[in-house]
């Protein structure tokens, strides 16, 4: 009877135990099932996670793009912006700034000096098509005319002002080249002329400190004050340059002596115009 009980209880005890451990089995079991089954919902990773992997990628595969991107966060986006280089300040002057500015300024003397040249054309054409082609009158003694005035050309040399001084006294001035064409007019009659070819003259201009003036009118001698005159002299002579056969400015010394060129002024052709009207009168009444 002792025996039988204690068989009994071993049993019991058996089937309690494997009772036990399939219980705790089984809730390990549905544990592992219940962390395997719920952790991606369960294990929380943020809104940015997806976000920043795709934008990422899509950077690297755009590496060379520097604009702006944008995030999109659902309804909303974030838009990021790359650094961009700064364009220089506007207000600095460059080289090739100050080129084109003098390159402007010469175009500028160009289409005023065009723009005289055509008018003088078109005055020549008036005068011709209206007949007013009658002969000048003639220039006084001792006078040449040469285009549109008369000159008178030294052939013994004197210093500046002994120069001045003899054109006053024949009723003109040492000449004043106004005009460009003036001054070709009386450079031709030089170069082929051969009683005054190949000789240098003193002319009006004089250089005070400043610029080069003509000394009877102010007037500059270049209108374009970036035009040098070669020497250091303060008295302006229209040179003879063998070498290259053509004539130019040149400041010499006052007392160097040199030929002269005078030019009658326009007040003593007037006077001769009245002289020769009122001899003209004279002779008629008589």
């Amino acid at each position: 009877m002792p025996k039988i009980l204690a068989i009994i209880l071993f049993a019991a005890a058996a089937v309690s135990a494997a009772t036990a451990r399939h219980a705790r089995q089984t809730s390990w079991n549905e544990t592992i099932v219940g962390e395997i089954g719920t952790s991606p919902k369960s294990k929380s990773i943020g809104p940015w996670s997806e976000i920043l992997e795709d934008w990422v990628i899509s950077e690297a595969q755009n590496s060379n793009a520097r604009g702006s991107r944008v995030m999109k966060l659902g309804d909303t986006a974030l838009k990021v912006t790359a650094n961009k280089v700064s364009p220089p300040n506007k207000r600095d002057v460059s080289e090739t700034d100050l080129y084109l500015l003098g390159a402007i300024e010469k175009l500028v003397y160009r289409v005023d000096f065009m723009e005289k040249r055509l008018k003088r054309a078109e005055e020549l054409l008036y005068y011709v098509i209206s007949g007013n082609n009658k002969s000048k009158d003639p220039c006084p003694e001792n006078y040449t005319r040469v285009g549109q005035f008369c000159y008178h050309f030294s052939s013994r040399e004197y210093d500046w002002k002994s120069s001045a001084s003899l054109c006053r006294g024949m009723g003109g001035n040492l000449v004043e080249f106004e005009t460009v064409e003036e001054n070709q007019d009386v450079v031709a009659l030089l170069q082929s002329d051969k009683k005054v070819k190949n000789k240098s003259y003193w002319t009006g201009g004089l250089n005070p400190g400043l610029l080069w003036i003509w000394a009877a009118s102010a007037r500059p001698v270049h209108h374009d004050t970036k035009q040098n005159v070669i020497g250091d002299g303060r008295c302006l002579k229209l040179e003879y340059n063998p070498a290259s056969r053509i004539y130019l400015y040149k400041g010499e010394d006052c007392g160097s002596r040199q030929r002269y060129i005078c030019e009658l002024s326009k007040d003593d052709e007037s006077a001769n115009k009245i002289d020769r009207i009122a001899r003209k009168l004279l002779i008629d009444s008589e």
